[in-house]
């Protein structure tokens, strides 16, 4: 799902900069469909522990919140596909897509 550099990138964030949101959203994960989206910022190097934001739909706020890498790629929309990885996403800051996904 990730590339070998989108995981480098993604490590170097965990830690203090995962936790003051001060770095880069690097991938989004989304499914077309459903408008559900996954911008994930930081994974653990140990582990397949993601931090991410999560947008649900239009009607849910976006949270940030802690997932595992293995899970998210065994998800499926009600049509039985998978999410995908927005290949035309380029890295913003994790403030900056609160911001918008918020309406701030």
């Amino acid at each position: 799902m990730l590339s070998h550099l989108q995981r480098e990138k993604l490590i170097a964030n965990w830690g203090q900069k995962a936790e003051s949101l001060e770095c880069k959203a690097e991938v989004k994960i989304h499914d077309p469909l459903t408008g559900w989206k996954c911008y994930i910022f930081a994974l653990n190097p140990d582990t397949d522990e993601i931090l991410c934001i999560i947008k649900a739909s239009k009607y849910f706020a976006a949270v940030v919140t802690d997932w595992n890498l293995g899970e998210l790629a065994l998800t499926y929309n009600a049509y039985g596909e998978a999410p995908q990885v927005d290949e035309e996403y380029r890295p913003r800051y994790v403030q900056e897509i609160l911001k918008k996904l918020r309406g701030e």
